[in-house]
């Protein structure tokens, strides 16, 4: 093997970097921000969906398993625009893919907001999920390159629960007022307009490659694309952090998603008091994100991440088996501030493990191919729930928390104790 091959695929864990501090994000701030609103955005919309199912079914006359079909729709957009993430990248450049994201999210959404046919916004949707995804993985990079990266995406991913949390806010402004749930989607326009304006203003002359390429490293950017795309996405660590993040997100957002249906149809909670606990279910996971994601780096990643899903795992174990609508709205919330951190804390162990080289690609894969779990799982959920009843959610929850713990046993990291792969 080269030296060449062995600098350009040297974790960054082996090297020895100065103490960051705010002052070296000087002429960053700009885009640091933009990628804090995109990110509020992908909240929004992960948010979104999961409150308006009700109205949804009335409207279209149709069952959970039918309505389901909208996540699985949105997962397939997920997934493609995973697949050409790296390749869009490479021949466009990452802003005009923030454009690209941008203006399909905004189309998709002024289709819906029309409501026309069931079909119609079934076939829009993949257009929303590919759209969101193009977005979660250029702020993604981004961030996970500028100096004090753990803490940004910590901030980074907090905003997104920020977004997922004003969702349900705004669906119960619309219930009370017998708004229709194509409200939800003229809010999600005028939003997306404002995110062309601040894509705009916070990238412009914002060089993207500055922050994927080290500059003792500039040879490597002559390596052909093809090759460095395959190193990134078949790299051990970028295949089970996609996979881990898959089902994180499904968890996060199926719970985030039913929870709502499950609160109401299941529990028989009144609807305007259960969109607030769906509220205080992503605020939770804002929350959780700084002051859980703390404890991550001040105890070890791989302990700390274990422990949460341990006492995830016990927590729907409490809501599938109380029926106190008080007790299961306390454990809702409290999922959400455990499941926080889990999303950066692997994001940020990507920028310490992986070659720098290879960050835009596989970062921007784990994201994009990961953020498919936002629809899948819950699509498979409502499929499940359509057949066995809504009250089955925790239990569907449960194997994937199983799921997420074993393969963050192989996740490597800096810190020994459980660092199965270390």
């Amino acid at each position: 093997m080269s030296n060449q091959d062995n600098e350009e695929n040297a974790p960054l864990l082996t090297n020895v970097k100065r103490v960051e501090t705010l002052s070296d994000l000087n002429g960053q701030w700009r885009p640091l921000l933009a990628s804090f609103f995109l990110v509020m955005v992908s909240g929004l919309n992960d948010g979104c969906l999961g409150t308006i199912i009700p109205q949804m079914k009335l409207y279209y006359d149709i069952s959970n398993e039918t309505i389901s079909i909208l996540f699985l729709c949105a997962a397939f957009g997920f997934f493609v625009s995973a697949a050409f993430n790296g390749y869009i990248v490479h021949h466009i450049g990452q802003l005009k893919t923030l454009y690209l994201g941008s203006v399909t999210v905004l189309i998709a959404y002024t289709i819906i907001s029309l409501g026309l046919s069931f079909t119609v916004v079934a076939c829009t949707m993949p257009f929303v999920g590919a759209g969101i995804s193009l977005l979660n993985a250029a702020v993604n990079v981004y961030v996970a390159n500028v100096p004090l990266a753990t803490v940004m995406l910590n901030i980074l991913h907090a905003l997104y629960g920020v977004g997922a949390f004003i969702s349900p806010k705004v669906s119960a402004y619309l219930f009370i007022h017998d708004y229709p749930w194509m409200g939800m989607y003229k809010f999600l326009i005028g939003v997306s307009i404002i995110n062309l304006f601040v894509i705009t203003i916070g990238f412009f002359h914002i060089n993207f490659d500055s922050h994927n390429e080290p500059v003792e490293a500039s040879h490597l950017i002559k390596r052909d694309h093809s090759v460095l795309a395959k190193l990134a996405i078949f790299n051990r660590f970028t295949l089970i952090g996609a996979a881990y993040i898959l089902i994180y997100v499904g968890v996060e957002v199926t719970i985030g998603g039913w929870g709502f249906t499950w609160l109401t149809e299941g529990r028989l909670g009144e609807p305007e008091t259960m969109l607030q606990v769906v509220s205080g279910y992503w605020g939770g996971l804002a929350l959780g994100r700084i002051l859980l994601g703390y404890f991550c780096s001040r105890f070890g990643e791989k302990l700390m991440i274990t422990l949460f899903t341990i006492l995830i795992i016990a927590g729907l174990i409490i809501m599938l088996v109380s029926t106190d609508l008080v007790i299961d709205s306390i454990a809702f919330i409290t999922l959400g501030l455990l499941l926080g951190p889990m999303f950066p804390t692997t994001i940020s162990l990507a920028s310490k493990v992986l070659p720098r080289n290879l960050h835009a690609t596989s970062i921007g894969f784990m994201s994009a191919f990961g953020a498919g779990g936002a629809a899948l799982f819950p699509f498979i959920t409502g499929q499940i729930a359509g057949k066995f009843g809504i009250l089955t959610m925790p239990t569907v929850c449960i194997g994937m928390s199983v799921a997420m713990m074993i393969l963050w046993a192989f996740i490597p990291s800096d810190k020994p104790l459980f660092g199965a792969c270390h």
